[in-house]
């Protein structure tokens, strides 16, 4: 693992210091800021919140794939996996049945290296007519899967639609249902104003810094200027440490956070667009949610990494990275780049995957405002009455999702009775380490948290199990890796080790499936860890289960149930 060069810290206090940084008395939470001394002299202060936004956005790679890891042979909170496959081979056991897992997310990169032999054929289509729906399932030429989404690349929110809907109804803004929309769409609005107005400030400041080395003849690349800036002086010290702050805190270099500017600008345009109809850019009828065909036939747009790194966690053939790496992977684009994915899509790829064939279902997105959740609700049960597995991401607000609700549904009513799905295993996100400990951590990606994840949603429940879900690495377009964290890399973590056991008992049922999952998986009993609302709480608290998905664990006990 990769250390942190000690040499460095020095260079490091001092931009801090020279270069217009300096920390606010705090605890390191993202309630904590800096203060940014800008060239004019004046000061703003930048919450660390957005500093560790874009540093998980242009993260680089400073730990092992430890997803796959075992606590006692490697030190990492992994689920064991690797463990999993020796065991397998000591013991003989023959080669898994054929599973195919349906990933629906926001794009991928079919023709990934270590994603190309895993891609799901829908042979019927491939060998029939062009333009014939060859296989009668309401879908033309859907080769590998489908594209709800069609040309559309990034949605509004769900709250600026609802909003939009019942403005359009001229309900009374007085309706307490109304009002909570208004509320929590100026919040949310005002909140990414605010972040872009700091990425603003910051860039506007690294943009002159720029200007200056480049007229100076010295380079802007911040792992250079780390060597060189003690022999720098004046305007063009001053330019390097701004450079390198930015970089040292955030990850980030000026050409990155160009680009991210940009990004946020135009994402702050659309995710609170009232005017803009998504239907308009589907092509789809909004009046009909059992609507097929619609989209068209390619998922494999790539203009967001997420779906491409959520389908490598789950089926990559590249050892450590890939939980089951023997699956068919069909592919179904729905979730936007940005934005909220529609009900309408997620109910409608749901059946579209258990009509052809997938026994597990992957969904990494979430919102907290629903158009239609009886239909998605609907959608699941069908995918129970198939036999097919619907894992999806707890959410990453910190919060507790049985007070603070989130969509897809988790659980509906009957006779007056909340009834959870038997097929449907809700998944927050675990780190590597039990508790924090800066020599497996010396990045502080983990923002000096415990096995739970700083920012993992909970509830003992709703959220069925943890699976490891920072700083795991995976496919990328440009067949290449990166690191992402979210409980959107624990879902495909958990989706992964549910396709082992299908595939190594394929009698199992989704409903025992979930159970051996939750009660196999890893308990740390009197574990205290940091989590965001709460503080320090028994990690056995924030799930049903307790645990940490062990595919050695459930594969044994699977094994004891044949």
């Amino acid at each position: 693992m990769k250390k942190i060069n000690l040499l460095l810290i020095p260079i490091v206090i001092f931009a801090f210091m020279t270069a217009g940084f300096m920390f606010a008395p705090a605890s390191g939470n993202d309630g904590d800021f800096i203060t940014w001394t800008k060239s004019d002299n004046t000061t703003v202060k930048i919450p660390v919140k957005v500093l560790n936004e874009i540093k998980v956005h242009f993260t680089s790679k400073e730990l092992p794939d430890w997803s796959q890891m075992s606590p006692d042979k490697d030190g990492y909170e992994g689920t064991r996996t690797l463990e999993l496959y020796d065991y397998i081979r000591s013991q003989g056991i023959g080669a898994p049945k054929p599973v195919i897992v349906a990933v629906m997310d926001s794009g991928f990169e079919i023709d990934h290296p270590d994603l190309k032999d895993n891609l799901w054929n829908n042979d019927a289509e491939i060998n029939g007519q062009a333009g014939v729906d060859d296989d009668n399932n309401g879908y033309i030429d859907d080769f590998h899967g489908w594209n709800f989404l069609g040309k559309a690349v990034a949605l509004n929110l769900e709250v600026t639609r609802e909003y939009a809907r019942l403005k359009k109804e001229g309900v009374s803004e007085t309706d307490p249902y109304y009002a909570d929309v208004i509320k929590e769409y100026n919040t949310k609005k005002q909140e990414d104003k605010e972040t872009y107005d700091y990425i603003k400030i910051m860039n506007d400041e690294l943009k002159g810094a720029v200007a200056t080395l480049k007229n100076a003849g010295v380079t802007t690349d911040p792992k250079k200027l780390q060597e060189i800036s003690e022999t720098l002086k004046g305007k063009e010290k001053e330019a390097a440490e701004k450079i390198l702050g930015i970089y040292l805190m955030a990850q980030a270099t000026p050409e990155d956070m160009q680009e991210y500017e940009k990004e946020y600008e135009n994402k702050v345009k659309l995710l609170y667009d009232l005017n803009f109809n998504p239907s308009d850019l589907i092509g789809d009828n909004p009046g009909k949610m059992d609507e097929k065909n619609y989209g068209d036939n390619d998922p494999s747009v790539k203009t967001s990494s997420h779906g491409t790194h959520v389908a490598g966690i789950i089926g990559s053939m590249k050892k450590g990275i890939g939980q089951a790496p023997f699956v068919k992977l069909m592919y179904l684009r729905l979730v936007p780049a940005d934005g909220d994915e529609r009900d309408k899509d997620v109910a409608n790829g749901i059946r579209y995957a258990a009509d052809n064939g997938a026994s597990v279902i992957n969904l990494s997105a979430g919102k907290y405002y629903p158009n239609n959740p009886q239909y998605v609700i609907d959608a699941i049960k069908y995918a129970e009455s198939k036999g097919v597995l619907f894992v999806v991401a707890a959410g990453n607000e910190g919060t507790n999702i049985e007070t603070r609700l989130n969509y897809p549904p988790k659980f509906y009513k009957e006779g007056g009775e909340i009834t959870y799905f038997p097929n449907l295993l809700c998944v927050g996100a675990s780190t590597w380490m039990k508790q924090y400990d800066s020599n497996l951590d010396p990045m502080n990606y983990s923002r000096k948290s415990d096995l739970c994840a700083p920012f993992s949603n909970y509830s003992n429940k709703v959220v069925d199990v943890f699976a490891p879900g920072m700083q795991i690495n995976s496919t990328v377009p440009g067949k290449t890796y990166k690191m992402m964290s979210g409980t959107s890399m624990a879902s495909p973590v958990a989706a992964g080790v549910a396709a082992i056991l299908k595939g190594y008992f394929p009698e199992l049922t989704p409903k025992q499936i979930k159970e051996i999952m939750m009660n196999s998986s890893r308990k740390y009993d009197n574990l205290l860890v940091k989590t965001k609302e709460l503080g320090k709480v028994q990690f056995a608290t924030l799930s049903k289960s307790g645990g940490v998905v062990d595919a050695l664990n459930a594969f044994k006990m699977a094994q004891e149930m044949k």
